[in-house]
């Protein structure tokens, strides 16, 4: 919701009809306007029980570089309406301002709700925007993605003049840009406390399955914050080979068997930067690629995996020889193989 209807003209507010207060609260377009108006009034406020949300576009600067003004303008243009798209379905939340690629949210601006239901929203929020990515990269031509930070404290909001700009001002702003910093892209991170004021009620299997473990991080010019990430499950399977004619063979049969979309990755590097940045429903991982075994990249994820996630990604191993050796050496590391000697046979499929 943009917050500023009706504040830009100089002098005072005109005075709304009463007519406006009585709009039926299904109208929540007509409600929330009347009510930021009467909030702000040019007067500077404090905001107790905020909850901020910082965004920012993975790899804009590299996307600018050979788009024209026009192409940036109208690329931002659609991916602002994305989000207020978004924003509108949610109560006091606000899109207070978008500069270059970088995007606040503000849940509680009008200190409708207590704090539990304005993280709620806001974790709401990142989660429909992160569920969405599809879209963000779509209008990106596909080269982007987002991080987001949260976090909960006092805000004071006002105008500052020459030229005049709303703005909002307190640490929880930069606690905020500092935890989607640390983000990986297509994640949003959460402090601990924040996290803490979701009542039980709150916390259902969708959040559940999306937020990791707390861990003490060190965050630039805020020091040791206890914080969490969230990440997107894709109900899809990711298909790990160097060999493109078993990628195809894997993604007809996976298709079918498990009537799954599938996601293909050639490399080490980025299969394993995708299975950081979400979980999948499983994971089909060739033992070698380009002669290189994933033994040490697959232990170093399950390590990772261990410190900042509650769920375990499923992966399934699959060569052409699977024999003893393969079954011990990736015994705690696995949760199924396929042979590729028999990759056409329904059977060879582990059920998910």
């Amino acid at each position: 919701m943009n917050i500023f209807h009706n504040l830009f003209s100089k002098g005072k507010p005109k005075e709304k009809p009463k007519e406006k207060h009585k709009t039926n609260q299904k109208n929540c377009k007509q409600t929330r306007v009347s009510t930021e108006f009467d909030i702000t009034s040019y007067v500077p406020t404090n905001h107790k029980n905020a909850c901020i949300c910082m965004i920012d576009i993975v790899n804009f600067s590299k996307w600018c570089n050979d788009k024209t003004p026009e192409t940036i303008y109208s690329t931002m243009t659609a991916y602002n309406s994305f989000l207020s798209d978004l924003i509108e379905q949610y109560e006091d939340v606000d899109k207070i301002e978008l500069v270059g690629d970088s995007v606040l949210i503000m849940g509680g601006f009008r200190n409708t709700f207590d704090i539990h239901k304005n993280v709620l929203n806001i974790v709401q929020l990142a989660i429909s925007i992160l569920s969405d990515i599809e879209k963000i990269k779509e209008i990106f031509d596909g080269t982007t993605s987002v991080r987001i930070g949260i976090h909960t404290g006092d805000i004071y909001s006002g105008f500052i003049e020459n030229p005049r700009k709303f703005q909002l001002f307190g640490n929880s702003i930069n606690i905020a840009s500092r935890l989607e910093s640390y983000s990986l892209p297509g994640t949003f991170s959460i402090s601990s406390t924040t996290f803490k004021h979701l009542k039980s009620d709150d916390i259902s299997t969708c959040i559940k399955q999306v937020i990791g473990k707390p861990k003490m991080s060190v965050l630039k010019g805020v020091g040791a914050i206890d914080c969490m990430m969230g990440f997107l499950n894709m109900n899809k399977i990711l298909i790990a080979d160097d060999d493109n004619f078993h990628l195809q063979i894997f993604n007809k049969m996976c298709s079918k068997i498990y009537e799954l979309e599938c996601v293909q990755s050639n490399t080490i590097h980025q299969t394993f930067k995708l299975m950081k940045e979400n979980t999948y429903t499983a994971c089909i991982l060739d033992v070698h690629f380009i002669d290189t075994c994933v033994l040490s990249t697959l232990q170093e994820f399950r390590n990772w995996e261990t410190i900042y996630r509650n769920k375990r990604q499923k992966v399934i191993l699959t060569t052409s020889d699977i024999d003893n050796a393969i079954r011990n050496l990736y015994a705690n590391l696995v949760d199924g193989y396929i042979n590729k000697n028999n990759i056409y046979e329904y059977e060879s499929y582990p059920p998910l």
